[in-house]
């Protein structure tokens, strides 16, 4: 039996980006907000920073009021019910399935609330804020192979980012970029050795 470690964002939810609506909401274009937000992201995803101290940096550089949590504001994604229904296969045949995800608390606490239930699915959930580890530290697969028991010829992750995978793929880990217009197709031969 495998253990399969699935991100969550663009794999298990799918249209998670909120950048474009937050630079929208403090009045500046895309491209400023994102460089902005790169200098941030990581201790945002490592737990070291909380959302609220971030959205009193933008008060401070932007001149606007924050009364509400934008992260949560603006994250309205779509529940990937085909992925569900693998992870669902999978764990009936004996395999472990984990979240593996780089997230940060308001999208993870969001995520709890959703009437599909998606963390439901799952064995066990690695949160890079609560791990305070993000992808692509290897540290971040030897954590859950350990937890979990497993060694990384005997474990596969799946993620939409090249960084990621690469990552993994170094360790001796299997891998499924899931993005790209043929992500359902590559998906499907990906888990049909498993099923």
């Amino acid at each position: 039996m495998s253990l399969f470690i699935f991100d969550m964002g663009e794999v298990i939810l799918l249209g998670v980006r909120t950048l474009k609506q937050l630079s929208e909401y403090v009045g500046t274009d895309y491209h400023d907000i994102r460089t902005d937000y790169a200098y941030y992201d990581r201790a945002l995803m490592d737990g070291y920073m909380s959302a609220e101290d971030y959205y009193h940096h933008l008060e401070d550089k932007y001149q606007c009021r924050i009364t509400e949590d934008l992260f949560v504001k603006f994250f309205h994604p779509a529940v990937n019910t085909a992925m569900l229904s693998r992870i669902d296969m999978l764990r009936a045949r004996g395999h472990r399935c984990v979240i593996g995800s780089n997230t940060f608390r308001p999208h993870w606490d969001h995520v709890k609330t959703f009437s599909e239930k998606p963390l439901d699915h799952f064995d066990a959930l690695y949160a890079s804020h609560i791990m305070h580890m993000s992808k692509p530290e290897k540290a971040f697969w030897r954590i859950i192979c350990q937890s979990e028991g497993y060694d990384y010829k005997d474990t596969c992750f799946i993620d939409d980012l090249p960084e990621n995978i690469e990552a993994a793929a170094s360790l001796g880990i299997s891998t499924l970029k899931y993005s790209g217009d043929d992500k359902e197709e590559r998906a499907e031969e990906f888990f049909s050795r498993f099923l």
